[in-house]
């Protein structure tokens, strides 16, 4: 035998099997579910920028109110005349150029939709920090961003004032929360500009950027650092204007259900997050919409919001669901108006979604997505694919979805428990700088380039996903597998508890041990104790199952967006045992 027909042998044994796709994968069984007014395939635009569908819906609707901050109303038209002037302040002043990298550490405001959209247009890529963030976090996501301009409020220039000389900061752009000089004063010659003057001093002459929609990077979006570290998601403009026009037909087929002639929203998701980034501010302009904005989450303020605006829609997380339905404005606040209310971000327990439903007299529906994937992939609006409690629904259009074995990446079964993997064009390139994270995250299989999700779920026989856990979060008590969140919706059944989170916690005889941290509703308070309420959990639970230790403590610490940070939680409990 030849030394080449040798080399060829070896190749070909050595080649890996290919991992073959389920039928449900390929039947696509979740399509049959797909109401007749929801397209199940949806045309994505693969030549566009995101900047070019703000200027497309500026034209289509130019005098159509798009927000509402304050009292304070904004048109499309007055967004894109602000948008230009920033964009042209961008490249001729400040010498911003496409791959430049800006970041935006503001609240929810006009001047983000601003500051976001003309960097974009810029050809500059975006990352949005948390504006809860201290020094310490600010400094690690400018450095590991690469981001040498920062559009920042005043209010929090003390803390960039902490860290500037450790970050590699050329421009620093100051605004106020309502639009008014700032208390920073400005001074070009230390590369610190208001927002307003830049705005105001600048006529419209920008210089056209060409984008590669798929290469180039709008976003790099961090991802929430539950786990650990946050990573750089890098996110193309084709991958959000893709999650866009994914999402779109499903407002627009709740719309007609509802005989409404637009879309009004109340908006308190956090724009920082992806969630907020992609449902509102990019998939808005796919739509004549208009949101009542706030800078933070009040609930008083949103209740008396709802009253006066009747609002039909609003996307959020459970942890602002829960607040809004326990604060005493409830009462008097009606709900009926709202008719879809979508929750993400983190799982909602069954009995929310069944007081919410006593309290509008609508159901409530619920999604699911990623950093990652810019970020939705499910989604079950209940009036569309009905009200299977627990479930995130089928995928959006043009979205493959499968359920694997966490360790080979191997298909399973209908109705097994797995990891949940996603193939789509909103699935991210891969984590900036990180290309062992990437490889670690990514597979092949059929034909299509499947992400690993780190979220055990399993798929019914209609094609409805349900989450049952974050695989790192599974406790292991005496060799038996335990899912917190299967004991949180047994703790949230609880009329006292108003949240709760559940972590195994070390054990030298069992390995891990079961905690639940419980905060109660404030007339409980005082009224029950942690070991009746341990006895009432052991009730309903398998013996291995049940929380061996309970702990009240006034909040859950969560992300901004309402995720349990069960890091916050394990780490406390190194603190305690030294």
């Amino acid at each position: 035998m030849s030394k080449k027909s040798e080399e060829k042998k070896v190749a070909k044994v050595a080649k890996p099997k290919e991992k073959k796709l389920p039928d449900y994968i390929k039947n696509r069984i979740w399509l049959k579910k797909y109401p007749p007014d929801l397209p199940k395939e949806v045309k994505i635009p693969a030549d566009k920028s995101i900047p070019e569908l703000a200027e497309e819906a500026a034209d289509k609707w130019p005098d159509s109110v798009n927000i509402i901050f304050y009292g304070r109303e904004f048109t499309r038209k007055e967004f894109k005349d602000y948008i230009d002037r920033l964009t042209t302040a961008f490249q001729k002043n400040l010498g911003i150029k496409k791959g430049d990298k800006i970041a935006i550490y503001l609240p929810n405001c006009p001047q983000f939709i601003i500051a976001y959209m003309a960097g974009l247009a810029a050809g500059a890529t975006m990352t949005c920090i948390s504006p809860l963030f201290v020094p310490r976090e600010l400094a690690y996501q400018l450095k590991d961003s690469g981001a040498e301009t920062l559009v920042t409020m005043d209010m929090f220039y003390n803390n960039v004032g902490q860290i500037r000389n450790e970050v590699k900061l050329k421009n620093i752009i100051i605004t106020n929360i309502m639009g008014q000089t700032p208390s920073v004063p400005e001074s070009v010659d230390q590369g610190i500009y208001h927002m307003t003057n830049l705005i105001k001093d600048t006529a419209p002459d920008i210089t056209r950027v060409k984008f590669n929609p798929k290469k180039d990077i709008a976003v790099i979006q961090y991802t929430g650092g539950t786990t650990g570290m946050p990573k750089g998601a890098l996110l193309t403009h084709y991958n959000l204007i893709a999650n866009a026009h994914q999402i779109i037909p499903i407002t627009e087929a709740l719309k007609k259900r509802f005989n409404e002639d637009r879309v009004r929203s109340i908006s308190v998701l956090p724009w920082y997050h992806i969630y907020g980034q992609t449902c509102e501010i990019i998939a808005g302009n796919l739509i004549d919409s208009t949101a009542v904005l706030f800078a933070q989450f009040d609930p008083g303020a949103i209740l008396d919001a709802i009253n006066k605006y009747k609002p039909w829609l609003f996307l959020g997380v459970s942890a602002l669901l829960i607040a809004l339905m326990n604060h005493p404005k409830a009462q008097e606040t009606d709900f009926s108006c709202l008719k879809y209310v979508n929750m993400g971000a983190a799982p909602t327990p069954d009995e929310v979604a069944r007081q919410w439903k006593k309290l509008s007299g609508h159901p409530l529906s619920e999604g699911y997505g990623l950093t990652e994937t810019s970020p939705v992939t499910h989604t079950r609006p209940a009036q569309l694919f009905g009200e299977k409690l627990g479930s995130i629904g089928p995928p959006v259009p043009n979205t493959l979805a499968g359920i694997v074995d966490p360790e080979t990446n191997e298909f399973l079964p209908i109705g097994e428990l797995g990891e949940l993997v996603i193939s789509g064009p909103q699935v991210m390139l891969g984590y900036y700088n990180r290309p062992k994270d990437t490889e670690a995250v990514f597979f092949e299989a059929g034909g299509y380039k499947w992400l690993k999700t780190g979220d055990l779920a399993r798929m019914d026989e209609d094609g409805y996903f349900y989450i049952v856990d974050r695989t790192k979060d599974i406790i292991k008590y005496k060799g038996h597998s335990v899912y917190p969140r299967e004991i949180e919706e047994v703790i949230f059944e609880h009329p006292a508890v108003l949240e709760c989170a559940v972590i195994g916690v070390p054990d030298p005889e069992a390995g891990e041990n079961i905690k639940a941290y419980i905060s109660l509703k404030p007339d409980y308070k005082g009224k029950i104790t942690e070991e009746e309420m341990k006895n009432w959990i052991k009730e309903r639970v398998a013996a291995y199952k049940y929380p061996r230790y309970v702990e009240f403590i006034d909040v859950i610490p969560k992300t901004i967006v309402g995720k349990v940070l069960r890091r916050a939680l394990r780490e406390r409990e190194g603190v305690k045992s030294g």
